[in-house]
């Protein structure tokens, strides 16, 4: 297996989590010439990522890859096998992808001091805090997002998080785990599958920090 992504992509490290639960091996590549070039677009037609590459079978859209992953390679399982139970993991994660996440996707280009907005950086860190409270109301969080056991909804709002973190911080605005959020974020650094990802992704975040300050 090949996946396709770019050392700073939140959704990236989504995938990664969800293949270091499952015990997955997938050779990292760059996308050749960037992504949304015509050379990356001739291997993966949206020319974005994260993709993969199983065999025969090319897929991007992280959540997507999660489900493929899900039936393709059934254990350790992300998804209960209760009906109602899995449709609450899979409404908790698209809350991520589409509510949560791009607040504070909006922001990257802020980081840069010299466009940064000041008025679209308090606006979207309100409205990053807005939806942070309300998934606490219908995240179940014993101690995990969705309940009992890790899963799906786990793997995009962990790097999501520890996303925003270093950014509020670096913009210099007040950013805290409200305490489910807290016990969640200690639980998943025990375990050693996740940690190992977002360790490495915490270096690149760091480090994509330090070069849009310095713009």
């Amino acid at each position: 297996m090949i996946l396709y992504n770019v050392p700073i992509s939140n959704f990236g490290a989504k995938v990664q989590v969800a293949l270091a639960l499952k015990g997955l091996d997938a050779e990292q590549r760059l996308p050749p010439d960037g992504y949304s070039s015509e050379k990356y677009k001739q291997i993966i037609p949206t020319g974005t990522v994260p993709a993969i590459v199983d065999g025969d079978l090319v897929l991007s859209e992280s959540e997507t890859i999660l489900e493929y992953l899900e039936e393709r390679y059934p254990l350790p399982a992300l998804l209960p096998k209760d009906i109602a139970a899995r449709a609450s993991v899979r409404m908790l994660s698209r809350f991520h992808d589409l509510k949560l996440e791009p607040s504070l996707r909006t922001l990257f280009k802020h980081m840069a001091p010299s466009i940064r907005d000041p008025l679209i950086v308090s606006e979207k860190h309100a409205e990053f805090t807005r939806h942070m409270e309300m998934l606490i109301r219908f995240g179940h969080f014993r101690p995990y997002i969705a309940g009992s056991e890790i899963t799906f909804a786990d793997c995009g709002f962990a790097p999501t998080f520890l996303l925003a973190t270093a950014m509020f911080r670096a913009l210099e605005l007040s950013f805290e785990f409200p305490k489910p959020l807290q016990i969640w974020h200690e639980t998943l650094q025990k375990n050693v599958a996740v940690s190992g990802v977002l360790d490495n992704y915490a270096e690149t975040v760091e480090t994509w920090i330090n070069f849009k300050l310095s713009q």
